[in-house]
Formats: structure tokens, sequence, C-alpha cells
């Protein structure tokens, strides 16, 4: 069995240092912490964890493909037995500890933004197998029948926007709003931090719980709230404490807030040659405008793109829209490796983007991926493809390739197939 260290050495050899992040003894030493106990064997904590990596390196292949990358040296339920014996709770503890060191490690080589460190904040979703445990947990669709359907959970994720890192990520059912979870990303922040998201961060409650926690934020515009003036304006209005209480605060962090809160609100109308005027309203708790231009605001207002990106980057190029494991634990411990490995790959692209002198957000995610899949262990870093400039693109969201002319699967399995046999017996 390879060490854990060789698993990872492609991005720990001399232009990627990052020694002592992940090897055998770090992720041994994370599992006793958390009280777990193991005998020795073949697939302990460590290479366990090893396998669980390159297995989600490497597309998220089967369980049978992790046996044969280990010579046959176990059966693949036994290495599906091992990922159960790893506790969730230290599975994470090992994923948050490397996110962590990732990110610190390469946030003091990006410039900070007026003095801001700048955080992007979005929700996504993701499906899994269709068993019990995970309807229960998670849900599905209310437009889908019962057994007809597959399960979505939730996701609310936050980025370091200057590095692409991953901050927090916090899963939960489907019919989650956004901002219930929003304080377990708070708690990674400090005092001076901007959070960027969508308009739907952007309501009265969010915006007087950053401002109590001395964290700022920058939000289009919330879909409530009507501005009548359609000329460009830059001004700082008083926004009154609602009445209705959201349903996702309790009564008591609700009754804390003040009575009223300032906010600034920009609107500016881009005009671009070849598209049509586009307007945008942002608001924003940075309210000196000279300190904070507001031309300024609405382009960083609008680099929160940058989080669909790496979104699409997890989903898309990595796989974790669909996730395989059958049970809470496994699509949650499933889902951490996913977000490490993620992690890891931007920690390259970080790397390829100093040598090349290029934005990082230019390097290719998935040739990155690549280059850490299929190089040998302590290959050098060589240059990594270098995407154009797409600012302002429009591409249209259609699939141009037909699926396969299936009828739609709209009642439960065993019943169309107890309706086939009908069918055939009266034939």
């Amino acid at each position: 069995m390879v060490s854990i260290a060789r698993t990872v050495q492609r991005i720990k050899n001399q232009p990627l240092r990052i020694e002592g992040v992940l090897d055998a003894q770090l992720v041994e030493q994370v599992f006793a912490d958390y009280g777990h106990h193991w005998r020795e064997r073949t697939l302990g904590p460590a290479q366990t964890i090893e396998l669980f990596i390159r297995q989600i390196m490497e597309g998220n292949e089967s369980c049978g493909y992790v046996r044969q990358w280990a010579g046959g040296a176990f059966t693949a339920g036994a290495y599906c037995a091992a990922r159960s014996r790893l506790p969730l709770a230290a599975v994470w503890g090992l994923c948050q500890r490397i996110w962590e060191h990732l990110r610190v490690e390469h946030e003091q080589e990006q410039p900070l933004w007026h003095g801001h460190r700048t955080f992007h904040l979005d929700g996504t979703s993701f499906s899994m197998p269709d068993t019990p445990e995970l309807q229960d947990a998670f849900g599905q669709p209310t437009g889908q029948a019962k057994g007809c359907g597959f399960p979505i959970a939730h996701l609310l994720v936050s980025f370091d926007a200057r590095t692409g890192m991953l901050l927090e990520a916090i899963p939960g059912p489907l019919y989650t709003h956004d901002l219930r979870d929003a304080h377990w990303i708070h708690r990674h922040l400090k005092r001076g931090d901007l959070l960027i998201g969508d308009k739907a961060f952007g309501s009265w409650v969010h915006l007087a719980l950053l401002q109590s926690a001395g964290i700022d934020g920058l939000f289009p515009m919330h879909q409530r709230r009507k501005v009548a003036n359609r000329k460009s304006f830059d001004r700082i209005e008083t926004w009154p404490k609602p009445q209705a209480k959201p349903h996702w605060i309790s009564q008591e962090q609700f009754d804390a807030l003040p009575e009223q809160i300032q906010v600034r609100v920009v609107r500016r109308v881009i005009r671009r040659k070849g598209f049509r005027p586009l307007e945008v309203i942002m608001t924003t708790t940075l309210l000196d405008a000279k300190q904070y231009p507001a031309d300024e605001l609405v382009e960083l207002g609008r680099g929160r793109w940058s989080a669909e990106l790496n979104i699409r980057h997890l989903k898309t190029t990595m796989g974790l829209e669909i996730l395989k494991c059958k049970t809470v634990d496994g699509v949650l411990k499933e889902m951490a490796i996913f977000l490490l490995v993620y992690n890891l790959v931007r920690a390259v692209m970080l790397k390829a983007a100093a040598a090349q002198n290029v934005e990082v957000d230019r390097i290719s995610f998935a040739d990155a991926l690549a280059w850490i899949r299929c190089t040998s262990p302590g290959a050098a870093l060589w240059k990594l493809l270098v995407n154009p400039e797409r600012r302002d693109r429009i591409e249209p969201r259609a699939v141009k390739r037909r699926p396969k002319e299936h009828a739609r699967l709209n009642k439960p399995r065993d019943q169309m197939r107890l309706a086939l046999k009908k069918q055939r017996n009266r034939s």
C-alpha cells in the first residue's frame, strides 16, 4: 500500500510547498483527537482517506475501481466498510483543518481590496441516490411523485474571493433558505471583512446581522425593494426594521437587532458595446463614498459571478452534482472529500498563476485537475492552460446533444415493471 504522502506528492513538490498539510501522521492524529480507535489493518484511517481522495480525484469512480488501484489487496466491500467506519466528525475536522491551512497560506500572496478581505457567498444543490434515509434527511422537489425522483440537498458555500479557496460549506434539506445557515459562515469572518453575494442576501435582517458583527456586506438590491429613480445615484438611506420576522431567525435574535440601519445604495447603468444597457443597483454597509467609489463597488459586486464558476467546477468538472453514497453519513463524507480535493486543485492553480504571471481565475481548473490526476509523483509543475479573456460573453443555456427518446419514469419503478408484465401476458 502506497503512503498517503505519495497520493498528494504531485502537489507537495518543490514548486508547491504544502509539506505537513496531508500525511498519515496528521490523519491519525486528527482521528485520535476525535476519539476514534482502530486496530492495525490494511485499511486504517490514513490508508482509507488516501484511497478516498484518489477516488474523488479520478472522477468518483466505483469502489470496485479502488480495489483495482490497490492491486486487489482487499475487496470493494472491505473498502466500503472501511469508509463507513470513519467518524463523520473526524472526516470533516480533517478537511476543514486542511482547507484553513491552504487558504491562510495562499491568501497572504493576494492583495486586499481597500484593506478588506473579500468573500463570496452563494447557494446551490446536489443530488444523491433514492433511498428512504436520504429522502427523510433531504427531501425531493415537490413536483416529483414519490418513487420517481431523487433526494436533493441544499448547499451553502463561501469562497475566498481573492484565491477561490473554499471557506465553508453547509449542507441542509432541499427547501432551506440561503440565509438560515449564513451565521455559520459569519463565524469564519472577522471585523472589517467584506461579504459579497446575490440579492437573496441583501435583506434588512442580514445586513443588520453583519453590521452588528462588524462585517461589511455588498449585495444587489433585494428583490422586494423597489427603486423608483431610474437615474444613476449614490446615496445613504435609513431602513426601518421590518415588522415581520423571517422564519430563519429566532425571535430573540430578531428582537436584539436595532430599530433601523443605514445602508448605501448605488445605481449605475453599464453600457457595453454590442449589449443592451445593464442596470445595476447595489446595497452595501460601506458608507464612505470617497474611500469606496461607487464604480469600484459595482465592479466588485459583478465579480461575484466567479462563485458561480467555482460551483460549476465542483458540480460539473469534478462531479459533485450527483453523489453516490446511500446513507446520510456516507453522503456527507463524500462531499467533504470533494471539497478537500477542490481546495487542493485551487492550490495548484494559485502556484501556476504566480509562475505564469496571470490571474488565478484564468488558469484552467480542468487542466489543473488533470495535472494532479496524471503526473508522476515528484513531477514539477509545468505551464497549465490559460483561458482567454471572456468577460461579458453570452452563451445560450441549451443542450445541443438530444436525449434518448425514452418515456419518463413518472411512476415508481415497481409499478411500471408490473404494468409491463401484465401487458406482456395479455399479448
